[in-house]
């Protein structure tokens, strides 16, 4: 029995992005890259600092596994010891007796931001943590057997950060959940069960996320669109991806009813139920891109953070609205519907 360290945002089990890709990245690792072999996973989250005491316990097990997830960003889990959300420092890596496999991470900052806003705040700068990142992450991957990006546009991103050298040992690689949905979800999912238009929408850091049209105007095209939906008898429903439900909340309150497909139990098997009965699905967290992609479904992405673009340009797909630009987002979605 191989025994493996995976350290990732283990604790975001609310958020179905964050519950997959954890389960994905375990299965692909333990497939593509062992062989199949028999393995037993211990979870850590990158979160909690990594000092000598959790070195020796990551060097008790044959491998290390990092990722998936936007784990590069300097407002979640801010942090003076590595400046992106595996609070390692880098002289902690020379004690790491065991091979390291850094998987699909993301570069996840947002429109506007940079490594010197360690805060969720609008306009809150704090000293920067650039230099602090960029020596931590180049001892990572000097010291990593593999480092990979789960977009190329993240992997561009960083390596602007760190330089060309690196370009060779920083590989692109897609989330592992796309394989994983598609090999264990999809074979149980038939047409005849996908009826909906299903909307998602993240709404955290909204004054990052909605630019140009803000997050009025954007709520009130989006209803023109559910309202359309209804009076043409076309089945439309909202899916809650990590428990968030503003604008499903926005509809209610103007007396507009539609069903609530919600993903935030933390229950696999609920997922992939609601997935199930997608048809079509306008979406804006990537997790929620990446895996309806995975099952086929037609996937129109509602660009509010770079990586969903990103993940656009990866796959050649161009059903997408970059809704921190565009105005008229009804008579967009009217075209690609």
């Amino acid at each position: 029995m191989i025994k493996i360290a995976h350290i990732y945002a283990s604790q975001a089990k609310f958020n179905s992005g964050d519950l997959i890709l954890g389960k994905s990245t375990k299965k692909y690792f333990q497939e593509k890259y062992l062989g199949g072999v028999d393995c037993e996973f211990t979870d850590f989250d990158c979160r909690v600092t990594f000092n000598e005491t959790k070195i020796n316990s990551l060097n008790k097990f044959d491998y290390i596994l990092v990722g998936g997830g936007g784990l590069i960003l300097p407002d979640s889990a801010p942090n003076n010891v590595s400046g992106w959300q595996w609070v390692i420092p880098k002289d902690m890596y020379d004690k790491i007796d065991k091979p390291i496999y850094v998987m699909s991470i993301g570069y996840n900052l947002f429109y506007g931001q940079d490594m010197t806003m360690s805060s969720r705040e609008n306009s809150i700068k704090t000293e920067s943590k650039l230099p602090l990142f960029k020596e931590n992450i180049k001892k990572l991957i000097n010291k990593a057997e593999h480092f990979s990006m789960r977009h190329n546009g993240d992997r561009n991103s960083l390596l602007g950060i760190i330089g060309s050298d690196f370009s060779d040992k920083v590989k692109f690689e897609f989330c592992p959940s796309i394989w994983y949905v598609k090999e264990f979800w999809s074979s149980n999912m038939t047409e005849e069960n996908k009826k909906f238009i299903t909307i998602e929408i993240k709404d955290d850091r909204e004054w990052r996320r909605y630019g140009k049209i803000g997050k009025s105007k954007f709520y009130s095209e989006l209803t023109k669109f559910v309202k359309y939906c209804i009076t043409k008898n076309i089945p439309v429903a909202y899916m809650s991806h990590d428990g968030s439900k503003n604008f499903y909340n926005h509809l209610r309150s103007s007396n507009i009813n539609i069903p609530l497909l919600d993903n935030s139990s933390g229950n696999e098997t609920k997922i992939k139920e609601n997935y199930s009965k997608v048809k079509t699905i306008l979406c804006s967290a990537g997790h929620s891109q990446m895996m309806s992609h995975g099952l086929g479904i037609k996937t129109i992405s509602l660009v509010s953070h770079p990586k969903l673009r990103y993940f656009c340009d990866d796959t050649n797909n161009n059903n997408f609205i970059e809704i921190n630009e565009t105005h008229n987002v009804f008579d967009k979605l009217m075209e690609l519907i």
